[in-house]
């Protein structure tokens, strides 16, 4: 069994809670790290199992598992399932599931009232990108998943579309939680791959969580994915960007600021869709 397949299983399963008392949600992008973080958190039994339970394709896994229901009647079945002892549940949720899944931001706050999010973002937006862009060729979100595509082809359109898509849809996620007055804190990538403990007692300090009798995890429960692949497609891009029109096109300073109006209410109309 993968570790994919590995997050729907039983063994995972917690002693159930009567009383669930607080909501940790890792408020994510494609690739930025949230896997690691999740399977972090989960080995010290502090935050249940922070895993995409609302991503489509996995809310069809635990509907096989947990039988139909609707979506706040199958989050109440996994959080009977995953809240850990002292009362902690635990979510990822990706920007681009808030609309798709929870129909705007209003459901996510009414499934979860008063949670605790951690906005997790990547310093180096463009390895992200790239990231992104294979993993939605070869269909390997987490180690341990059989690539559907043995040879994934550079594209630099695919590219520059998920670099602009994981930079919006933080600044999106950054919004929302700011407008919304949610309690939130912002964790970057490195920050975490460098110093897993250090990152879990911010976490805990946050939600005022005691985790005095807490086992740390002293290494990733993941394996890297990027290598020598990421590398080469982000030299590529960073060339073809150098010599596409793009950045013959960037704003003068004289319309620089009506360009950026234009991309902000652009922005903003977006998000409204998810309040």
């Amino acid at each position: 069994m993968t570790l994919y397949h590995e997050q729907f299983s039983a063994t995972y399963d917690l002693p159930e809670v009567h009383q669930q008392e607080k909501t940790l949600i890792v408020a994510s992008t494609g690739r930025s790290g949230s896997h690691m973080l999740g399977h972090a958190l989960q080995t010290t039994n502090h935050f249940g199992f922070p895993l995409e339970y609302t991503n489509p394709s996995n809310y069809k896994e635990w509907a096989k598992r947990l039988g139909e229901f609707d979506l706040k009647e199958m989050i109440g079945e996994i959080k009977r399932k995953r809240t850990s002892p002292n009362g902690v549940f635990g979510i990822k949720i990706h920007y681009s599931h808030v609309n798709e899944m929870y129909g705007g931001f209003e459901g996510v706050q009414t499934i979860f009232p008063d949670a605790y999010y951690v906005l997790l973002t990547r310093k180096d937006v463009l390895k992200q990108a790239v990231s992104l862009a294979i993993a939605r060729q070869t269909g390997v979100w987490i180690s341990g998943q059989k690539s559907r595509c043995l040879d994934p082809q550079y594209r630099f359109k695919n590219i520059d579309a998920c670099l602009r898509e994981v930079i919006l849809d933080s600044a999106a996620w950054r919004f929302t939680l700011a407008a919304n007055g949610c309690k939130f804190i912002e964790m970057n990538f490195d920050q975490v791959k460098t110093d897993l403990s250090k990152a879990i007692n911010i976490i805990a300090d946050f939600m005022a969580v005691d985790i005095s009798d807490m086992n740390f995890p002293r290494q990733q429960v993941l394996k890297r994915q990027s290598g020598e692949l990421n590398i080469e497609w982000e030299k590529k891009y960073l060339a073809e960007f150098r010599e596409s029109e793009l950045i013959n096109t960037l704003p003068a300073k004289d319309n620089f600021s009506q360009r950026y109006k234009n991309k902000l209410t652009k922005l903003l109309e977006r998000i409204k869709t998810t309040k």
